[in-house]
């Protein structure tokens, strides 16, 4: 969605589409399907891209993990920290880069890394990577899901149908970016398939009279058809091979 949609008074909307604290797709499941084989119990995180919170609220809550979360926007890390659970609050802590870019926090502070559908959004990688690079512990993991474009299309920066810039990378100059910054044992899984199934979701839950009657106060029929037309949009790039969803990791 635009950046327009990112907006206080536009909670409720987020949250209509995507669930309770999330503005990203495939709810919760997707949540855990990310951080598969990767023991989050008691580790210190860092979440890029925090949105409204609930990412970091579900996984401090479940894993008892030591979460801070990371936003361009004031309003979300507010928001964030005003709606943390209490049972966890203690454990949470939100905050926006500083002016020149930089990220507020210590060296090697943290051992999980995680950013889930934002990096799209980021022109200059290769700087992000060298802050997130500087703020992993020794072995520490960095665990994203981004769209990727296929090696044919090289990277590719886009305006995308809601208004958004998109600014994609192929595999390989993911990983060389990646290697520049640092990072080694890079690993690429390609997840279109499942997000793919989670853009339909969202397509068919637009589309039902259930969710129409619920959120007509939230979502206006002129709204709910250009969402639905920009999941269209979507559905139909990934099933032609022009965009691709990754799961990356790679290691401090």
């Amino acid at each position: 969605m635009s950046e327009e949609i990112y907006t206080l008074k536009n909670v409720p909307l987020c949250e209509a589409i995507y669930g309770s604290g999330l503005i990203s797709l495939g709810g919760y499941e997707a949540v855990e399907e990310m951080f598969k084989g990767i023991d989050l119990r008691g580790k210190k995180i860092l979440d890029i891209g925090s949105g409204i919170g609930g990412m970091a609220h579900y996984l401090s809550k479940k894993y008892g993990a030591s979460i801070t979360g990371l936003d361009i926007h004031p309003w979300m890390a507010e928001y964030s920290m005003s709606n943390a659970p209490a049972e966890v609050k203690n454990m949470l802590n939100f905050i926006c880069y500083n002016d020149d870019g930089s990220i507020p926090l210590s060296s090697k502070e943290f051992d999980v890394i995680y950013s889930k559908g934002v990096l799209t959004n980021i022109a200059d990688k290769k700087s992000l990577f060298k802050e997130l690079y500087r703020l992993l512990k020794p072995s520490g993991i960095l665990c994203l899901i981004d769209w990727l474009v296929p090696e044919t299309s090289g990277p590719k920066q886009e305006r995308l149908f809601l208004g958004d810039m998109s600014f994609k990378e192929t595999q390989s100059s993911y990983d060389q970016i990646l290697s520049e910054c640092g990072f080694h044992t890079i690993q690429f899984k390609n997840e279109s398939a499942v997000y793919l199934r989670y853009v339909e979701n969202i397509i068919s839950l637009l589309n039902s009279d259930e969710h129409k009657q619920k959120y007509s106060h939230t979502i206006s029929s002129s709204l709910r058809k250009k969402l639905i037309q920009s999941e269209l949009h979507l559905k139909a790039s990934i099933e032609a091979g022009a965009q691709l969803s990754f799961l990356i990791r790679a290691h401090a």
